[in-house]
C-alpha cells in the first residue's frame, strides 16, 4: 500500500529543483536589470559629460580667438602674456555674457600658471589663488578635465539663481605657442538632460527586464515540464522498486524495511506515550495451491489482487501491509495492543470470507489464516517477533484453517 508519503521525497526533491530555479532565476533577472540600468546610465551620463566637455573646448579655442585682445598683453621679452588688466575686466564681462549667452553656459573662470584667477563671471572669485584645486593641476598640465556635479543653488550669466541645477566643470587648458600659461573653468548647465535620463535608464530597464522575464519564463516552463518528466519517471522507479507488481501492496523488502523503522522507533514511541505498542499480522491464504492447480494461475493472481484491495479497505490509514510472499501477507499495526490486534486480524478474516472472490464467473470461497504477534518490552529485534507471528500463523493452520491464532498469552491491553 503506497502513501502519500511515500511519494513525497520524490515529489519534494523535483518541486525543491524548481524553486531554487525560481529563487536563482529572481537572483540573476535583480543583477542583470540593476546592472543594465547603473551601466546604461553611467554610458549616457558619460555620453553627456563628454559632448560638454567638447562644447568646452569649442568655445574656449573661439574665447581665445575672439578675446585676445582682451585676455592677453606683451611680455618684457615680445611674448603673449595671460593677463587681464583691470580696467578692462568690465569690458570683456560684457562680452563673454553676450557672446556666451547662445549656449548652455552659467559661469566661466579664467586662470593664470600660477593657479590665480584672473577673470571670472563672479567677480569676487577674481584674484583668489586656488592652490589646492588637483583638477586645476591637471589642466595646467595640459590634460582637460571634465566633472558632473549638483549644485543645490547657482546663478547663471543673467545674474538670476535656478535651484537644483547639474552641471559639468570642465578646465581647458590654455597654450600659447605650444606652452600652458593657463586654464579656463567653464560650467556648462546640462539639468535639461536629467529627465532624459530618467526615461531612456527607464526605458531600457523595462525593456530588458521584459525580454528576460520572458526568456526566462520560457524557460522556466520548459524545465518544468522537463522536471515533470522526471519525476514522474522516478515516481514509477520508486513504485517499482518497493511495490508488488501483481497486488501494488508493498513489496517484501519493503515492508520488511518499514517493519524495522517501527521497530527501531519504538522505545522513543514507548517515552513519549507509555501505553504504546507495536503488533504485527502475518496472513497465508488457505488452500492457495488448489485455487492454482484447479482453475489456473490466472485464477490466483485474481484472488492476490483482490486479497490485496480487502485488506487495504480493512486497515486503519496509517497501517501498513505487504505481499511478504507467495500468497502471504504481513500487516504492521503501529499504536495497536494485542487486543486491538486481533480484534484488527478477526475484521480481516470475516472481509476474506464473507464474499466469495470471483473468476470468469466462478465463485471462490476463500479463506485466510492469520498469527498475531505483539511486541514485549525489549523486542528490538524484528525477527524474533515476525518469528512469533509467523508460529501464530502455522498454529491457525495446524488448528483447522480460517482462524486467527497466536503462541503466547496476550499482554495486558
Amino acid at each position: 500500500m503506497i502513501t502519500e508519503t511515500d511519494a513525497a521525497p520524490v515529489q519534494g526533491g523535483a518541486h525543491l529543483l524548481l524553486r531554487k530555479l525560481v529563487i536563482v532565476a529572481y537572483i540573476s533577472l535583480t543583477i542583470i536589470v540593476s546592472g543594465s540600468g547603473y551601466g546604461i546610465y553611467q554610458v549616457y551620463n558619460n555620453h553627456i559629460i563628454h559632448n560638454a566637455e567638447v562644447d568646452s573646448e569649442h568655445i574656449s579655442s573661439v574665447l581665445l580667438v575672439e578675446q585676445r585682445d582682451l585676455l592677453f598683453t606683451v611680455g618684457l621679452d615680445g611674448r603673449p602674456v595671460l593677463f587681464v588688466d583691470p580696467m578692462y575686466r568690465d569690458a570683456l564681462d560684457r562680452r563673454l555674457r553676450r557672446f556666451l549667452q547662445a549656449f548652455e553656459i552659467v559661469k566661466i573662470k579664467v586662470y593664470d600658471a600660477d593657479k590665480t584667477i584672473i577673470f571670472s563671471t563672479e567677480t569676487a572669485l577674481i584674484g583668489k589663488l586656488d592652490a589646492k584645486n588637483i583638477r586645476l593641476e591637471r589642466a595646467l598640465n595640459g590634460d582637460t578635465d571634465s566633472h558632473l556635479e549638483n549644485k543645490e543653488a547657482f546663478r547663471d550669466l543673467a545674474n538670476e539663481e535656478k535651484l537644483d541645477v547639474d552641471v559639468v566643470e570642465t578646465y581647458v587648458p590654455i597654450r600659447v605657442d605650444g606652452a600652458v600659461v593657463g586654464a579656463f573653468e567653464v560650467y556648462v548647465d546640462v539639468t535639461r538632460y536629467r529627465q532624459e535620463i530618467v526615461n531612456v535608464v527607464t526605458n531600457s530597464v523595462l525593456i530588458l527586464g521584459a525580454i528576460l522575464f520572458s526568456v526566462f519564463a520560457i524557460a522556466f516552463l520548459f524545465v518544468k515540464k522537463a522536471t515533470q518528466r522526471v519525476q514522474d519517471a522516478q515516481e514509477q522507479l520508486h513504485t517499482l522498486a518497493t511495490t508488488d507488481a501483481l497486488t501494488g501492496a508493498y513489496n517484501r523488502g519493503t515492508i520488511v524495511a518499514r517493519a524495522r523503522e517501527e521497530i527501531s522507533r519504538i522505545d522513543r514511541r514507548r517515552q513519549q506515550q507509555t501505553d504504546y505498542s507495536l503488533s504485527f499480522i502475518m496472513l497465508d491464504i488457505d488452500h492457495f495451491k488448489k485455487v492454482n492447480d484447479t482453475y489456473g494461475h490466472l485464477a490466483g493472481d485474481q484472488v492476490l489482487r483482490e486479497m490485496a484491495q480487502r485488506i487495504q479497505k480493512t486497515v486503519r490509514d496509517y497501517d501498513q501491509f505487504g505481499r511478504y510472499g507467495g500468497e502471504e501477507f504481513l500487516l504492521i499495526l503501529p499504536d495497536a495492543a494485542f487486543s486491538g490486534a486481533l480484534i484488527a486480524a478477526e475484521r480481516v478474516r470475516e472481509a476474506v470470507r464473507a464474499q466469495p472472490f470471483m473468476f470468469e464467473g466462478t465463485a471462490l470461497q476463500i479463506t485466510v489464516s492469520l498469527g498475531v504477534a505483539t511486541t514485549q518490552p525489549g523486542d528490538r529485534d524484528l525477527n524474533i517477533v515476525l518469528q512469533r507471528a509467523d508460529e501464530g500463523l502455522y498454529k491457525a493452520k495446524a488448528d483447522g484453517r480460517d482462524r486467527v491464532a497466536w503462541i503466547e498469552p496476550p499482554p495486558i491491553a
